[in-house]
């Protein structure tokens, strides 16, 4: 067993986000191609400890927040107390559509499980994710996925080529309750097609968010923001998840980094993340980087 891990936790984006019609127990069937990025992740270190704690400068405390539950659903899978001194650096903002508390969730499940040697399959580890957030099985496993049903159907896509996002806001906080709800008030609900896209990115029409209608509305300085990365130069640009925060794509780095420069509200330049989340061991003390 390790006495320390540090696990990398990556932002996301949806470059498709289809909804349709909400079911019975109000959840929102989805097709979504996710990519994990490169150049924007929080970082959480886990060290063994007589109980837990959890520090998250910024982010929610003990069981408000997503990585502390997480702990939680491990040791009821685990029958035994896995304590750790859990801390996460954010860089990732909250409430921008990154997903940045579910891929801290499933840092923490992936660390907390090396950190005691518990071995589990990550299938295991995926179907305990489910049952934390729609998306933490998706950064388990990492890389490029296709995502039906609720988060917990992945189909491994190929890794997006000469794709460079840059990453703006969050323009405007957005609660993904609200978004959903003015999303069912706007009335444009269809059935999705749960076909994956097939082509490149480049192609008229791959990138899409259903959910662009409703986030603009809530927040109508998105279109703003919008604009403002079309004139850097952006190909394309996209709302992230739920919003709020903003993305530009572009097919080489120095025009992402060119732009990012123009932009006060530039967060980060990004590229597809190829790996899986692998936690680093370390005997070292704690707070040892």
């Amino acid at each position: 067993m390790a006495e320390r891990v540090i696990v990398a936790a990556p932002a996301k984006v949806n470059l498709v986000l289809r909804v349709g019609p909400a079911r019975t127990d109000g959840f929102h069937p989805v097709a979504s191609l996710l990519v994990a990025l490169d150049g924007l992740e929080d970082s959480i270190e886990l060290v063994r400890a007589r109980r837990r704690d959890l520090e998250c400068p910024g982010g929610p405390a003990g069981a408000d927040n997503l990585a502390w539950r997480a702990a939680d659903a491990l040791e009821r899978v685990a029958g035994r107390p896995l304590p750790a001194r859990i801390a996460i650096d954010k860089r990732i903002p909250m409430q921008a559509g990154l997903g940045g508390g579910s891929s801290d969730a499933a840092a923490v499940l992936v660390g907390l499980d090396r950190l005691y040697g518990l071995q589990t399959q990550p299938a295991a580890l995926e179907r305990i994710g489910a049952e934390l957030g729609s998306d933490v099985p998706f950064f388990i496993r990492g890389g490029t996925q296709w995502v039906t049903g609720r988060g917990e159907l992945l189909l491994r896509r190929p890794v997006p080529d000469d794709l460079w996002l840059l990453i703006c806001g969050p323009v405007a906080p957005l609660a993904t309750g609200a978004v959903y709800a003015t999303f069912d008030a706007l009335g444009t609900v269809a059935p999705i097609d749960a076909e994956p896209p097939e082509g490149p990115w480049t192609v008229p029409g791959f990138v899409a968010n259903d959910l662009w209608p409703a986030a603009q509305r809530l927040a109508p300085q998105l279109a703003d923001a919008a604009e403002r990365l079309t004139a850097a130069g952006a190909e394309t640009v996209l709302l992230c998840g739920s919003g709020g925060a903003i993305a530009g794509l572009w097919r080489e780095r120095a025009p992402a980094v060119a732009a990012a420069a123009q932009l006060p509200d530039a967060i980060a330049v990004a590229s597809p993340r190829r790996a899986r989340l692998e936690p680093r061991s370390s005997g070292g003390p704690p707070g040892a980087r």
